[in-house]
């Protein structure tokens, strides 16, 4: 079983977009529930609100950018 690291009270900024994206990718490999809400998110500011809320902070247009390679099964894939 993986554990997953966590604190969902800090916010800190991340500016490098690599590693905000490698955090996404980890926590939606370790936390069914955020990759759930990932998967199903209707656009990249939905994904980007959603990542800030677990203290992640990543642009839109980072996700936007890497769609459809931040969850299993090639997910999300927000239409354009």
């Amino acid at each position: 079983m993986t554990t997953c690291e966590r604190s969902s009270t800090s916010t800190h900024a991340h500016p490098n977009a690599t590693e905000a994206l490698h955090r996404v990718k980890s926590l939606a490999l370790c936390d069914p529930g955020f990759a759930v809400a990932l998967q199903t998110s209707d656009s990249p500011q939905v994904a980007s609100d959603l990542a800030r809320q677990h203290g992640i902070e990543v642009s839109p247009a980072a996700l936007w950018r890497h769609r459809g390679t931040l969850a299993r099964g090639g997910q999300p894939t927000w239409r354009g």
